[in-house]
């Protein structure tokens, strides 16, 4: 069975909304083995919404509209959906007395817009919605399905999942499911990595597919079987072998953040660290600390933004600084060895660069970034030259120290 996906609102094309339900939608049409054709996003137009659906009706068995079904004018997607069908609507006269008592008792009037959300399709029935007014709407017509759903993730979620679900189920008799597993690399660049696993990338089931992130890149893992637990099997095995290629790049799994395993690996070795940091204003220590638990591995940290604070607070020379420079490898190694030494810490951070757009120079341009690792007899430092917004040169800088953190901590033990 394959399936298209149809969100309609002029907000999503505004940027004003970001479509999670869609992602939602997506995950779940996978497990069901079912295949998404296409994601489609279309604004409250009628015109250009029925040729979004005709179009998808054409190409997918089952077509699913998110957003479109309240009472107002620009809500068209019962409408749409009843033209590109061939279908006709009603008005199911239980769902008009519920929508009445439920405004008649709040002290609402009800007005005709609002009785809109009765409608039905002739070919299919209404999809029951107990958080909101708004049904959804399931048509069924000459071997095609469309499904309407409502926009709020709070209606939508748990219509998916107590009645799309089963009912899609049921259609595809459970004919497959389609699993995926994310891994997590840092350290390397997306070249690197498909270079590295290019032959595993050949195969169409499992699939393995590279993906560039801000600072790391994602490797996906698919597979289609007819039990959750085949496509897991085929998966893990696939995934052993991009692990026995790129060893310690991979960081974590799916969701897990990079500041995650590096709370973990300092745990499991009974370590410590401590920050200074200057250009990314307490980054580093923000992202340890969002994670639960830090406070086993986490000592504290200094935002030493100032030459003054970096003296004063952490202990780096005033003479090193007129000498070499804030933005230096020694200052970076400066400030790691006294956050290490101040905190009483097994690892110390310190990070120094320019993260722009101001400030640079020939000899010191935007990007360039200084991270020290101080530990147990040595300090390494790290020269990096970041490309993008401040905002970008900063999450990299973290990004790099946090991954530098992990390594050290993963190779002393």
């Amino acid at each position: 069975m394959r399936a298209e996906v149809v969100s309609v609102g002029t907000e999503l094309l505004l940027g004003q909304i970001v479509d999670t339900n869609a992602a939602y939608l997506a995950r779940v049409l996978s497990d069901l083995g079912i295949s998404l054709y296409r994601r489609t996003t279309v604004g409250d137009n009628m015109e250009r919404l029925v040729a979004a659906l005709r179009q998808a009706l054409a190409d997918a068995d089952v077509v699913i509209t998110i957003g479109g079904l309240g009472p107002t004018m620009d809500d068209i997607t019962r409408d749409g959906l009843a033209e590109a069908m061939g279908d006709t609507l009603h008005t199911d006269p239980e769902i008009a007395e519920r929508l009445r008592q439920f405004f008649t008792s709040r002290g609402m009037t009800v007005l005709e817009s609002n009785l809109r959300q009765a409608l039905v399709p002739a070919h299919g029935r209404a999809i029951d919605n107990p958080n909101g007014t708004a049904p959804g709407l399931l048509f069924e017509k000459e071997s095609k399905i469309g499904i309407a759903l409502p926009g709020p993730p709070n209606e939508f979620i748990p219509m998916v999942d107590n009645h799309v679900v089963p009912y899609l189920r049921q259609k595809t008799g459970n004919v497959g499911t389609i699993r995926s597993l994310v891994l997590r690399i840092a350290g390397m660049g997306e070249s690197q990595v498909e270079d590295k696993v290019k032959d595993l990338m050949l195969d169409s089931n499992p699939t393995v597919a590279p993906y560039a992130k801000v600072g790391e890149v994602h490797l996906r893992v698919t597979a289609k079987a007819d039990t959750a637990e085949e496509a897991d099997r085929m998966i893990a095995a696939r995934a052993a072998l991009v692990r026995a290629r790129l060893g310690e790049a991979i960081y974590g799994e799916n969701d897990d953040p990079l500041e995650k395993a590096v709370v973990a690996v300092l745990k499991e070795h009974g370590k410590t660290v401590a920050t200074a940091e200057s250009c990314t204003g307490g980054l580093v220590a923000q992202r340890i600390t969002d994670i639960s638990g830090s406070s086993a591995v986490f000592l504290g940290g200094v935002v030493a933004y100032s030459n003054a604070a970096k003296t004063a607070f952490v202990g780096v020379p005033a003479e090193m600084i007129a000498r070499v420079g804030a933005v230096s490898p020694e200052v970076a190694q400066a400030l790691a060895e006294g956050a290490r030494s101040r905190f009483g810490a097994d690892y110390g951070i310190g990070i120094t660069g320019i993260a722009g757009p101001e400030g640079g120079t020939p000899e010191k341009p935007v990007g360039l970034v200084y991270i020290g690792i101080a530990y147990p007899g040595g300090c390494e430092v790290d020269k990096s030259n970041y490309i993008g917004s401040r905002q970008i040169v900063r999450y990299r800088a973290s990004q790099t120290a946090l991954n530098m953190l992990r390594l050290r901590a993963l190779r002393e033990g």
